[in-house]
């Protein structure tokens, strides 16, 4: 992924810095391509309002905004009038069977309760706080819009229904993250990454299913390590456990959901991976070879993702490395040994954080369930 050092500004439709859709001559599905529609179908382009995601219309928006119209004195009367109808029926009903101190309660309750319930009635409701604009974008947003722009699939004649699904899943949800409020921008974003993720590697074969399972899976090369992605939407608790031969179940991922992870798979004798899921909800995944696993150099000194990832270090440059979790989960940050096998716990804590830490070399696995940065482009002394 290139460096970009632009931290700040907020992308909008317009900039073409911002917009993942016009970076890298990347095309959008939704808009017409020749060459590029696996169909061959011609689709009628459409206008910049039809392509653009749903905004608040300032018309509609006051509209929602007016609550219940004003009591006008037609409405208030014909009210009244009724109220008075329905209170001297009763009365009429009521008085012979009542004495004079439940007689006196009833008729002051219907003098109260009328006017009480018409004022409740047409009160007008305390809106809520209209939604800054122009405000900028969440980190969060920006780290996702630059993995866009640093994806190398391009929508083609050679791509399949899922890798079209996913491309337009991680468009839509870029437009979805900009307007998403706080508290949901952190699901939004998984559903996001998830695509990205598979996107990634487009010719790998994803399993598909739904609920507990046990699988055994065939490494891309028999006896090499390898990795597992994982991407489920299940909110519960997800749990992944491996075997090797007739040893115990060992686990390898534990954590609620929604989950967007790479997990390492240590080098072993096998030719297969044996799997055990369990979780409620759909999952896809998939058995990957190492080289999917991307690379810290001085070439590309900062790296971005979502959820959990394996990293290999190379920028012995670099003599500190800064991190930085968005989200209000747990992070660790576990160093491997050459074979992925899990070694010391470099970092852990909750929440937001910026850490400076020691810059090791080798496979690196970041656990989490929110978004990180890994930057070695700025040596510092410790």
């Amino acid at each position: 992924m290139p460096n970009d050092p632009d931290h700040t500004p907020s992308p909008r439709p317009e900039d073409a810095r911002g917009d993942p859709r016009r970076a890298h001559g990347a095309r959008d599905p939704r808009a017409p391509h020749g060459a590029d529609n696996p169909h061959g179908h011609h689709t009628a382009p459409r206008s910049p309002q039809a392509n653009a995601p749903a905004r608040n219309d300032p018309a509609k928006t006051d509209l929602a905004r007016t609550g219940p119209p004003p009591l006008s004195w037609p409405r208030a009367l014909a009210h009244g009038l009724t109220s008075a109808f329905v209170l001297v029926l009763l009365l009429t009903l009521f008085m012979g069977l009542l004495g004079e101190v439940p007689f006196a309660l009833l008729f002051f309750a219907g003098l109260v309760l009328p006017p009480a319930l018409s004022a409740h009635h047409y009160a007008r409701r305390p809106l809520p706080a209209p939604r800054p604009r122009d405000t900028r974008t969440a980190p969060e947003v920006l780290d996702y819009a630059r993995a866009i722009q640093s994806l190398d699939y391009q929508p083609g004649p050679g791509s399949t229904e899922d890798d079209l699904a996913d491309y337009q899943l991680a468009l839509d949800v870029y437009d979805k993250s900009r307007t998403a409020d706080s508290e949901d921008l952190d699901h939004v974003l998984a559903e996001g990454w998830s695509a990205l993720t598979r996107l990634r590697t487009p010719n790998a074969e994803w399993n598909h299913g739904e609920g507990d399972a046990v699988l055994r899976l065939p490494r891309p090369e028999p006896g090499t390590m390898a990795v597992l992605a994982l991407t489920s939407p299940a909110l519960g608790l997800v749990r992944v456990r491996t075997r090797s031969g007739r040893g115990p179940w060992a686990r390898l991922y534990e954590a609620g959901g929604p989950v967007c992870a790479l997990l390492p798979l240590a080098a072993r004798e096998e030719d297969s991976v044996r799997l055990e899921l369990r979780l409620e909800g759909a999952w896809r995944l998939a058995v990957l070879g190492a080289h999917v696993i991307r690379r810290l150099t001085p070439a590309a000194p900062r790296l971005s993702g979502y959820g959990g990832d394996v990293l290999a270090l190379e920028n012995p440059e670099a003599e500190r490395l800064s991190f930085r979790h968005t989200g209000p989960g747990p992070y660790q940050l576990r160093r491997l040994t050459p074979t992925l096998r899990p070694a010391e716990v470099v970092a852990e804590g909750m929440g937001e954080a910026r850490l400076s830490l020691a810059s090791p070399t080798g496979f690196l696995q970041i656990q989490t369930r929110g978004g990180w940065t890994l930057d070695g482009g700025e040596s510092t002394t410790p």
